[in-house]
């Protein structure tokens, strides 16, 4: 369920430099961390993100976001 609190949505326009450490297999739950590695302009930000596994790291990309406010819909 989505979080209503939550105003925005994030949409994923770009990934650059993905590479994959460790084998990711379906049932695998990924935890995302992302890092603002420049400032939103125009609702577009550049991202870095490590995705780990548990506490094993398996992946990492730059990835290029347009951040959008979400309209209420009811």
């Amino acid at each position: 369920p989505r979080d209503t609190t939550d105003k925005y949505d994030t949409y994923f326009l770009k990934i650059e430099n993905c590479k994959f450490k460790q084998k990711v297999v379906p049932g695998d739950t990924l935890i995302l961390k992302m890092e603002l590695i420049s400032p939103i302009r125009r609702g577009i930000c550049e991202m870095k993100g490590t995705a780990f596994v548990g506490d094993k790291l398996v992946a990492e990309a730059v990835l290029i976001a347009q951040i959008i406010k979400r309209t209420e819909t009811l």
